[in-house]
């Protein structure tokens, strides 16, 4: 059985509301997909709904390494109330906010977004603060119980108020509460009133996160692990749920993080990320899709965006042959939880990633690389939607040779024979190879199981043998797979340079 569809036997609800959540303080990176594609394969597996909550009203905690030094002033001010860094948006948090909903839209993740800021403003959290303001002792002492810290009584207070004078939220002290207004002194100098009916403030993190689940609803929730480390958020989410709202909590999906391999976990403060619209550019919707549904939560995920990409689109691959071909539920359920919208009719034909990477490197135009796939038995019918996913993948190929590709794999084959040496050995190797493939399949394993024939009968070792083709087609001692290189290459054009090469050099 799916991790999904395991995951909601345990939840009591026809039609399950799934939440998810996102703090725009910065740029959103694949970390992040994994909540909510987690929460989006647990709405569809339940036929639920599901939200994506927006922190909007957090404060800016600190001047990133992304951000110019005019934001250093904004410190401490709701990201909803700080300007947009590029001047296009209405403020901080849409900045960053607006690229990742394109990218969700693309991966076919539906849901509903809210943003806190607008929440408050439209007094939904009325209700719910007043409840805990009026039940902050209570609530104080579920925090002290739960954390293992005591509070300080008389600077302790559930809400945070937004300075009037100054903008900031952080540095505020509540004096007093005199429904519907908190009374508050800043540090800028100002006394006030915040009226819990609008968005003069809000309720800290742990207050505010059970508090919307309480007036949303919400069935159920995945979340990082942090937030279900001994004394977290959820430790003190779920108390005052039950004993401040009376209602039961949400069912907790705990989630690993996806480490960027050799790394750590993915940062965008640290710049240890990979931004969601670069994963979008190196690979189809569904194979990012296919990344989380393929892993239970709870395993972490280390995400190479260098040979390792061609290994997790392969799998994608070899997933789908297994769901046309008879394969286990499990992997079938993976496959379908992986599309953006439904399944294809037929079992699509596609050009494998590794070999694009070598296609794309030699051929200027895709027409000529869709007739070299035909002939080589990769492609085996001429069809319309076969051939338009053709083209989105070599385009992902591209952008990945050119932004995330090691050395190693880039390549460019010398429409000119390079200037090189060859010596008498190597001459013989490559004459006796144009000899020994002589009216043979232009084959991939053909050719080269040939290449350690024909460097047996000469007596060349294998390393030179290889380097030899390298040396006269791309000009370098290494290059790709030869084999699957060669059968890539036009017959005529190889035995060509091999000719050259063997009079010339």
């Amino acid at each position: 059985m799916h991790w999904a569809d395991a995951e909601i036997r345990n939840i009591d609800a026809d039609r399950p509301l799934v939440a998810t959540g996102e703090a725009p303080s910065g740029p959103i990176h694949l970390g992040h997909i994994r909540e909510i594609l987690t929460g989006e394969a647990l709405s569809r597996a339940s036929d639920g709904d599901l939200v994506l909550i927006v922190d909007s009203f957090d404060p800016l905690r600190r001047s990133y390494p992304f951000l110019d030094d005019s934001f250093e002033a904004h410190i401490g001010k709701p990201l909803s109330d700080i300007p947009c860094p590029c001047g296009e948006h209405d403020n901080y948090a849409e900045h960053f906010m607006d690229p990742f909903l394109d990218s969700l839209e693309e991966l076919g993740a539906e849901l509903e977004v809210l943003y806190a800021h607008e929440m408050y403003a439209e007094g939904e959290y009325e209700e719910a603060t007043r409840i805990i303001i009026e039940k902050r002792d209570e609530v104080a002492d579920i925090i002290e119980e739960e954390t293992g810290r005591e509070l300080n009584e008389e600077e302790w207070f559930p809400y945070n108020p937004v300075c009037s004078e100054c903008g900031m939220i952080d540095n505020n002290r509540v004096l007093g509460f005199e429904d519907p207004y908190v009374i508050y002194e800043c540090d800028c100098g100002h006394e006030g009133k915040a009226d819990i009916r609008s968005d003069d403030g809000k309720l800290p993190w742990r207050c505010d996160w059970p508090a919307r689940w309480w007036l949303l609803g919400i069935d159920c929730e995945p979340f990082g692990k942090d937030h279900s480390a001994s004394g977290g958020s959820w430790d003190t989410g779920k108390r005052i749920i039950e004993e401040i709202f009376e209602r039961e909590p949400p069912h907790p999906v705990v989630y690993e993080w996806i480490q960027l391999k050799g790394e750590g976990p993915m940062s965008s403060s640290t710049g240890v990320a990979i931004k969601t619209d670069d994963m979008l550019n190196m690979v189809s919707p569904e194979v990012l899709r296919f990344l989380i549904m393929n892993s239970k939560p709870r395993t972490h995920i280390d995400f190479d965006p260098g040979l390792g990409l061609l290994d997790l689109v392969d799998r994608y691959d070899e997933c789908e042959e297994k769901y046309f071909e008879g394969g286990d539920e499990e992997t079938k359920r993976t496959y379908e939880l992986s599309q953006v919208e439904k399944v294809p009719s037929e079992k699509p034909q596609r050009i494998p990633y590794r070999h694009l990477v070598n296609l794309v490197q030699i051929y200027d135009d895709k027409e000529t690389i869709w007739n070299v796939a035909q002939k080589t038995g990769q492609i085996h019918e001429d069809k319309k939607a076969d051939h338009e996913r053709f083209e989105e993948r070599a385009e992902k190929v591209k952008y990945w040779i050119e932004n995330f590709a090691p050395d190693m794999v880039k390549f460019s084959l010398s429409k000119e024979l390079p200037d090189i040496e060859l010596d008498g050995e190597e001459k013989e190797f490559l004459s006796s190879y144009v000899e020994d493939i002589e009216g043979k399949e232009w084959d991939s394993e053909i050719l080269h199981n040939s290449v350690h024939r024909t460097a047996e009968k000469v007596d060349i070792s294998k390393g030179k043998a290889f380097r030899s083709f390298y040396k006269i087609l791309l000009g370098q001692n290494k290059g790709p797979r030869l084999g699957r290189f060669l059968s890539q290459l036009d017959p005529s054009f190889v035995k060509e340079r091999i000719e050259e090469a063997c009079l010339t050099l």
